[in-house]
């Protein structure tokens, strides 16, 4: 690239007005994000998880978490499996599931949805609204 100023040529090298371009272009970038999707809070690296949908490796705190505890027989078999037992008293035990997606999966599987602008500042959990059966 070279410029005329004066009755002098001056040359700037290419590198130099790259690196010029790319320190402006990182200086105006907005954030999506206060937190860049992440909760790593001060620590330099994470270890990284794999995704329970696709087994993706993600960092530990960019994975969204849910803990699902279920009954270990379905609400259907519940019924016959009491009036068998007789026993009013006992109860089932439950499977206690991490399970750990990562952030493509989790939009998928409708786990986490996508925000406007606005409501992406709030930072409490709601919980979803379950079906009645």
């Amino acid at each position: 690239v070279s410029t005329q100023s004066t009755g002098s040529v001056q040359t700037l090298s290419s590198s130099s007005t790259q690196r010029e371009r790319r320190e402006r272009k990182q200086k105006d970038m907005t954030k999506k994000r206060r937190n860049n999707g992440r909760s790593k809070h001060g620590r330099g690296h994470v270890k990284a998880v794999s995704c329970d949908g696709c087994h993706r490796l993600s960092p530990k705190d960019k994975v969204i978490k849910r803990y699902q505890v279920r009954n270990i027989v379905e609400t259907s078999a519940l019924r016959d499996i009491n009036e068998a037992l007789g026993l009013d008293s006992y109860t089932l035990p439950k499977t206690y599931i991490k399970q750990q997606y990562c952030v493509s999966c989790a939009i998928h599987r409708k786990t986490v949805r996508v925000r406007s602008r606005e409501n992406r500042r709030i930072r409490t959990f709601a919980r979803p609204v379950r079906k009645p059966l």
